[in-house]
């Protein structure tokens, strides 16, 4: 068997609140009427599919993964999912200190002592 390491960017999953969310921005960012062409769906139909109006097949995602090489789905799917308490707790806190010293800057350019 061979061992999976994973890399999670900071935040993804809770930057959407759900896949249908996540894979949305992906097909918005990427250009919906090319989305739909490159995986073989009306326009219309994947329109309606990302608004919650009709069933997001997986196997769609799956194609535009393939497709045009953007994992961001998967890479949602794992951080809301495979993550433990333990390991969100310790990359919130390592964000601590940097989110300190940005503060410390704001303050500082507003006249404001910390």
């Amino acid at each position: 068997m061979q061992q999976l390491n994973i890399s999670f960017e900071v935040g993804l999953d809770r930057r959407y609140r759900d896949m249908r969310e996540c894979f949305a921005s992906c097909v918005y960012s990427k250009g919906l009427g090319r989305v739909a062409a490159a995986i073989d769906v009306a326009p219309s139909n994947l329109s309606a599919m990302l608004a919650g109006d009709r069933n997001l097949d997986s196997t769609l995602v799956e194609k535009y993964m393939a497709e045009f090489g953007d994992t961001t789905p998967a890479m949602y799917w794992a951080a809301k999912h495979l993550q433990c308490a333990t390991t969100r707790q310790q990359a919130a806190l390592a964000q601590l200190p940097s989110l300190v010293d940005q503060l410390n800057r704001l303050m500082a350019e507003a006249g404001k002592t910390p």
